[in-house]
């Protein structure tokens, strides 16, 4: 509670419970109850706006037309993809497999583990920041979290040696994801303006 009168100015005890104040008598509860329920509505509403244009970002920068779409489904492919043999023989699956039931040794595809580690979460990012593609530095951000993910990927394919039809594949899906955000880039700058 304020510890002044609305009305007068008065300063009242933090222990003072009457609903008057002791100076004017004015009701303390009910003093401009009007403006406040109009102050509080005009913040409501400000909110209510907030929260409405961030859910029109990520729709303008996701699903607002079917080129968006078939970006948003691509960024999910590289799970796909590297079900697929990755490197050698190893794949998502068989990787998973032999650690459940203790068939492979970590330390034997740390590598791999970690290259495909590196996958799922790199391509997180990478879905994430294509969620605000409409912003002002959405496609910036798009590449430079495509480009990370590409250079990650390609250099770990390179020290691991041994790459896979699984490997090529999600590579040929990040240079298309890259590819997508470009012609996504202007569907959104001409939806824009």
């Amino acid at each position: 509670m304020n510890n002044t009168c609305p009305k007068c100015g008065g300063k009242i005890s933090p222990l003072y419970m009457k609903e008057n104040c002791p100076h004017c008598s004015v009701n303390l509860l009910y003093y401009n109850l009007e403006d406040n329920l109009k102050s509080d509505a005009v913040q409501a509403q400000r909110e209510v706006d907030a929260v409405n244009r961030f859910f029109n970002i990520i729709k303008s920068s996701s699903i607002a037309s079917p080129v968006l779409i078939i970006r948003l489904v691509l960024f999910f492919t590289p799970l796909a993809s590297m079900c697929l043999p990755m490197y050698g023989n190893i794949s998502l699956i068989r990787l998973i497999m032999g650690l459940v039931k203790s068939s492979i040794e970590i330390s034997d595809v740390m590598m791999p583990l970690i290259s495909m580690a590196l996958v799922i979460v790199l391509s997180l990012a990478v879905i994430i920041s294509s969620l605000f593609s409409s912003t002002k530095t959405g496609f910036l951000r798009n590449m430079i979290f495509s480009a990370i993910n590409t250079i990650v990927f390609v250099v770990l394919g390179l020290i691991i040696g041994g790459m896979g039809i699984g490997w090529y594949v999600t590579l040929a899906i990040y240079v298309l994801e890259i590819i997508m955000h470009i012609i996504c880039s202007r569907i959104i700058n001409k939806n824009i303006d």
